[in-house]
């Protein structure tokens, strides 16, 4: 349970909260916080994309890709 006159004396001495703590506080009406955003928080490491791209190259490896035309047929 959260007692806000308490959390407000807390902040007013100079208490810095947590993001966790600063989000309830929000909730509550005590202290507002803003929106944060990570936008390269869902993106792959380093690893996983190398992983990525040597199993691509193993697929093209494998799976060669037929060739449609070349010039030397287009000419006959």
């Amino acid at each position: 349970m959260l007692d806000a006159d308490r959390a407000k004396h807390w902040l007013s001495v100079g208490a810095q909260p947590t993001d966790r703590v600063a989000r309830f506080l929000d909730v509550a009406g005590v202290k507002e916080r803003a929106a944060r955003n990570n936008p390269n928080k869902g993106k792959p490491g380093e690893k996983a994309t190398e992983r990525a791209e040597e199993r691509a190259e193993k697929l093209a490896a494998a799976n060669p890709v037929p060739e449609t035309e070349t010039a030397e047929t287009a000419e006959a």
